[in-house]
């Protein structure tokens, strides 16, 4: 998948017919007062430090669609791009403020493993969303005053649900660094493409150094260039330390595990698959919502697959990536955890079954 490169110049996209799409427009700023008054809210409503809970986020959106006086002053409506202002910033979870217009919406989306909610401050509000652990979707209209929070594994579409003007508060844990967007089709939701985040609920708005993400960035650089000392591990050592731990298989040795009941996790992305083709019965999994989807303690999990006696293959298309991502299902519980040395390069060059790419799961 692409990924949408930090800081866009262009706040709106136009349409094949000249028209406006759906656009972004970054808000002017938040004074340093009014910052620590959000703060001060926030840390009265959730506490923590470390990563909230769906409960804590959707108490932490009502909390401050019920004051006006945060936030009512900073608004701006445009009826051609959807604006939106970065409220709060901290380790455990980051508050975006949104207005909206008729015919503003977003596309499908996901929160790159973030866990989040969303309250209506103003107006109403359509989120069309796939119900967990399947493919069916639905939707519901929430009205001023309404909250919903939603798990790590949550895609929806949210869209201006009536007539006047609406505004909504925003927030995730952990903060959001990426989304990856989705196509709607007959065959389910099809990943087509990962973007870096300078704007909540599809934010790829106004971009430059005052953007939340580019300030997020630099935080983010600055604490990682802190924190490490200098004889930090590389990728190649990070790599080898995952697959000391790993009993890999050949594509021979895991076509026969597959026969004995094993399931084989495809973690590429679409744009790969759609070049490589698929093995036929694996099963696909994104690899920003692996480890949610397969955690057992996760409420995003899928039941079937989430458990610490099922022999789980991960397959990317050379045999890297996954052994990293089998490295980190080994330490959320799954013992029996491993991956396809050579990946789906290996598995095709062996004469074994394959498929061209289908819907993403």
């Amino acid at each position: 998948m692409s990924v949408a490169s930090v800081g866009r110049e262009a706040a709106q996209h136009d349409n094949p017919d000249g028209t406006v799409g759906r656009g972004l427009q970054a808000g002017l700023g938040v004074s340093p007062e009014r910052q620590q008054q959000i703060g001060e809210v926030l840390r009265g409503v959730a506490p923590s430090d470390d990563r909230l809970s769906g409960t804590q986020l959707r108490s932490i959106t009502s909390t401050l669609a019920g004051r006006r006086d945060l936030w009512s002053d900073l608004v701006v409506r445009d009826p051609d791009v959807r604006w939106y202002l970065p409220l709060h910033r901290s380790p455990s979870c980051d508050v975006w403020l949104l207005a909206w217009e008729r015919g503003q919406d977003t596309d499908w989306h996901d929160h790159g493993g973030s866990s989040g909610s969303f309250a209506v401050a103003e107006g109403s509000l359509l989120e069309q969303y796939r119900v967990a652990s399947g493919r069916r979707l639905s939707h519901r209209r929430l009205e001023a005053g309404q909250a919903v929070a939603f798990g790590p594994g949550h895609m929806h579409d949210v869209s201006h649900g009536g007539t006047g003007s609406a505004t909504s508060i925003h927030a995730y844990s952990p903060p959001l660094v990426a989304m990856t967007y989705y196509t709607s089709t007959d065959h389910g939701l099809i990943a087509k493409q990962t973007v870096a985040i300078d704007g909540p609920e599809g934010g790829r708005g106004r971009g430059g150094a005052d953007t939340a993400l580019a300030r997020a960035t630099a935080s983010a650089a600055k604490l990682s260039s802190d924190a490490l000392p200098s004889g930090a591990p590389g990728i190649d050592e990070l790599l080898a330390e995952a697959r000391s731990g790993l009993e890999r298989l050949r594509p021979e040795a895991a076509f026969a595990a597959l026969t004995d009941g094993a399931a084989l996790i495809d973690i590429r992305p679409l744009e790969q698959r759609i070049v490589e083709g698929e093995v036929p019965g694996a099963i696909l999994i994104s690899r920003n919502v692996l480890e949610w989807r397969l955690d057992p303690s996760s409420e995003a999990r899928i039941p079937a697959l989430a458990r610490a006696d099922l022999r789980i293959i991960v397959m990317c298309s050379q045999g890297y990536a996954s052994s990293l991502a089998a490295a980190s299902l080994r330490r959320l519980g799954l013992a029996e955890a491993t991956d396809l040395d050579g990946g789906f390069q290996a598995w095709k060059a062996a004469g074994l079954p394959t498929q061209p790419a289908r819907a993403i799961a």
